[in-house]
């Protein structure tokens, strides 16, 4: 048996134990409203399924925050690179980039509430969420560059477009790639989250407060259970297209 192997049996032994861990707790509880058992889950869940608004939701929520996402990563490089180049623009967005990083999700989807269509928040949510991370990211990147490699090539009179091309895009790339790997999960929390506080129509969010409000519970664990399969079907897609090897 290879290691692979065992390390995929270990995995999935483990996730059975907390099935049954969870199996038990809510046999103790004995309270669908507090903790319903994972086999009325997986039925509420196979009961989605079947339902139309379940996948308008998840390609309306997905689509959204992915564009979000795919909007801070063209931003972020874009604002890294210069910054790289120019201490005067850096030391003008880096206040931006603090606030962004620093301010709590919460304040930002109130905020947004006032100047933006609820039905984009999710967008917005997850640029905000993301692109300070992927331009500091970079720009660490960038900033790591050899001297003598840029000295080597002002010396040959490399263009600055084979610059980027050769140089920076190159020593930038695993800095980019780690960060769009490791923020993916992030972005969906962050973009899921604010859907349950602007609660546009036909989202994940809004599925999710109704569940609250109903106290439908099952609806809640099944919501949330496809909010995991969806980010990590969307991580796992990541780590294959950018040629990532992270277990």
């Amino acid at each position: 048996m290879t290691s692979t192997t065992q390390n995929k049996l270990r995995k999935i032994l483990i996730a059975i134990i907390w099935i049954l861990i969870w199996q038990i707790m809510a046999g103790l509880i004995k309270e669908e409203i507090l903790l319903p058992s994972p086999l009325l889950v997986f039925r509420k869940f196979i009961h989605l399924l079947g339902q139309i608004d379940f996948y308008k939701a998840i390609f309306a929520s997905t689509s959204k925050i992915i564009g979000g996402f795919i909007l801070s990563i063209l931003i972020g490089t874009i604002f890294a690179y210069f910054a790289y180049k120019s201490p005067l623009f850096n030391e003008f967005i880096s206040p931006l980039i603090r606030i962004f990083r620093s301010v709590p999700l919460t304040s930002i989807v109130i905020f947004l509430l006032f100047w933006a269509n609820k039905t984009y928040l999710s967008i917005y949510v997850s640029f905000i969420m993301a692109m300070p991370l992927i331009f500091q990211n970079v720009f660490d990147g960038l900033a790591n560059i050899s001297k003598n490699i840029l000295e080597m090539a002002d010396i040959y009179q490399v263009t600055e477009q084979k610059k980027i091309k050769y140089i920076y895009r190159i020593k930038a790339k695993p800095f980019l790639f780690s960060s769009i790997i490791s923020i993916s999960g992030l972005v969906f929390k962050a973009g899921i989250a604010a859907e349950v506080i602007g609660l546009p129509q036909n989202s994940i969010g809004n599925n999710l407060y109704n569940a609250k409000v109903y106290l439908d519970m099952p609806s809640l664990f099944a919501w949330t259970l496809a909010i995991l399969l969806v980010s990590s079907l969307f991580e796992n897609l990541l780590k294959k297209l950018l040629g990532a090897n992270y277990d």
